[in-house]
């Protein structure tokens, strides 16, 4: 998921690290009334940075800073560990491959699951990126001249795309699973507009304007259905660009979310606007609700992968499926800083210079 509404990291004593690693090794699973070891079939150690970003690629780990770049392999084998010189670096995964960029620098990377990396030019400061299950890459940038570009490369970097915004200003982009549309969502007088381009032409093929509604996020919930997220509803549009069903917050606020799981988006929602969440929520690929669980304790992190999620609480880490049953748990968590689950339902589980997986 995008690096949005995030709560910060925090640094641990070295002391207090070396016992939180031991007991990520040996925590205890809680799964209905049974309880089970955990197993840890990697570990990853890295420099404990401050400002320490970590994003599951394929099944590896690629931890960002401003120091650089390091990626595992999912058996925590150092495959490359490069200085980028990104200030901030901001990243995106999909599939096997990560983008990464940072708002000041106009050289974006598309990093592979192998480690291998790819390098991509763009006319200005990048504003993000996307990949896609293929390893397609979207990028929107600053241009001279211009609102804005929005640029296609194949996995090799290579631009096979572009549309140069001239009256409207980008918000974000998302690619098809298929790489044949492009979808662009642009802010349009009070409102915005969601505009899907066909790599085959250079005009626009279809689109959908909300007239006094801004939504911040379009991205591809599998097949052709894209969500559009606002601070106020979940939107679903069809290929058409039809909308197929929406979930208002009615007076609730949008803590955190992910978007990353098969078919099902997850959404942490609170009572209050400075409050923590109160409840999770999935919803369908027609917005439809499949599930609601009321919560306790202030939700540290959020991530979603095949039928799985994962939640970071402060004091302990738990796995669902879509209905929101509970299918494993790590107590003793307070001090972890990301768990990212992965497609099997395994999670890597950080905590300051190291990294374990937590199987269910």
């Amino acid at each position: 998921m995008r690096p949005v509404f995030k709560g910060a990291l925090r640094f641990l004593g070295i002391l207090f690290l070396l016992g939180l690693v031991v007991l990520a090794v040996v925590g205890i699973i809680q799964s209905g009334k049974t309880a089970e070891k955990t197993e840890t079939t990697a570990a990853f150690s890295f420099d404990p940075y401050s400002e320490n970003r970590f994003t599951a690629v394929g099944r590896g780990l690629l931890v960002s800073a401003d120091s650089g770049l390091t990626l595992f392999d999912e058996e925590g084998k150092l495959l490359f560990s490069q200085t980028v010189g990104y200030a901030d670096p901001l990243t995106f995964s999909r599939g096997k491959t990560a983008a990464v960029w940072s708002q000041e620098n106009s050289i974006a990377l598309m990093v592979k699951e192998t480690g291998e990396t790819v390098e991509v030019g763009l006319p200005g400061s990048v504003l993000t990126g996307r990949v896609n299950e293929q390893g397609w890459g979207i990028f929107l940038a600053r241009e001279g001249g211009s609102k804005g570009v929005a640029m296609v490369v194949k996995p090799d970097g290579q631009p096979v795309y572009r549309v140069r915004m001239g009256s409207s200003y980008p918000i974000d982009a998302d690619l098809s699973p298929d790489s044949g549309n492009l979808a662009l969502l642009t802010l349009q007088g009070e409102g915005c507009h969601l505009g899907i381009y066909s790599l085959n032409q250079e005009t626009e093929l279809r689109g959908w304007t909300g007239e006094d509604e801004i939504f911040f996020e379009a991205e591809y919930l599998g097949g052709n259905t894209l969500l559009l997220l606002s601070t106020e509803k979940a939107l679903f549009l069809d290929e058409k660009c039809q909308p197929v069903g929406e979930f208002a917050f009615d007076g609730e606020f949008l803590k955190d979310y992910a978007v990353s799981g098969e078919g099902f988006v997850v959404l942490a929602l609170g009572r209050h606007r400075n409050g923590s969440a109160a409840r999770l929520l999935t919803l369908d690929r027609n917005g439809r609700e499949l599930a609601s669980l009321d919560i306790q304790g202030e939700v540290e992190g959020l991530s979603a992968a095949g039928h799985w999620i994962s939640v970071l609480y402060q004091d302990r880490m738990a796995l669902y499926d879509p209905d929101l049953q509970e299918k494993g748990r790590l107590e003793n968590a307070s001090g972890v800083q990301a768990s990212l689950v992965r497609e099997d339902g395994s999670a890597i589980v950080v905590a300051g210079g190291s990294a374990t997986v937590f199987q269910p």
